[in-house]
């Protein structure tokens, strides 16, 4: 089965979890293609998609957006599974806020997505500009402050958990 894991990362993050993604699955035998959104001409080659970004300022990041309306036919034609990426997560009750309040279920639905897998990223506050800190600091709702991130809080086996199970799925699709 071939797959597609298409992403919108904004400083490497999230391109780094779904080039994971993509070894799980070659792990199981998937032939997968890991590319930017940016860079994709077609979703017609592949038997399912598998899309992920980050979220900034609520939502998932515009060259995301665009890639979903551009294939939207294209990508409700075949399985479709969802992952974002955000530092949310952290919080007590991250995941169901980010899942309630970050994405877009019309979008979702229309697009028949399977799942959402939702992890936390990497924060590195000398990479992002003072736009970014602000947002991050308004919208951050933790016990640690922001300023006090500087670290890589993705789980990599709760992401693997997630690749395999949709790996299962796709399997017996």
């Amino acid at each position: 089965m071939k797959v597609l894991i298409a992403y919108a990362s904004a400083h490497g993050s999230t391109a780094e979890v779904a080039q994971f993604i993509g070894q799980v699955l070659e792990e199981r035998q998937f032939e997968v293609t890991v590319a930017s959104v940016e860079t994709i001409q077609t979703v017609k080659d592949y038997d399912a998609c598998i899309v992920g970004s980050a979220i900034h300022a609520g939502m998932w990041l515009t060259p995301m957006s665009r890639f979903l309306d551009r294939f939207e036919r294209e990508l409700a034609a075949r399985p479709l599974y969802m992952f974002i990426t955000c530092i949310r997560v952290l919080e007590p009750d991250g995941r169901e806020h980010v899942l309630q309040h970050y994405v877009h279920r019309e979008t979702l639905q229309q697009l028949g997505v399977r799942e959402v897998g939702v992890f936390a990223g990497k924060l590195r506050l000398d990479a992002i500009d003072m736009r970014e800190r602000w947002t991050l600091s308004l919208r951050y709702d933790g016990g640690v402050i922001p300023g006090e991130f500087n670290d890589d809080f993705r789980d990599w086996d709760a992401i693997r958990a997630w690749a395999v199970s949709v790996g299962e799925r796709l399997a017996t699709a």
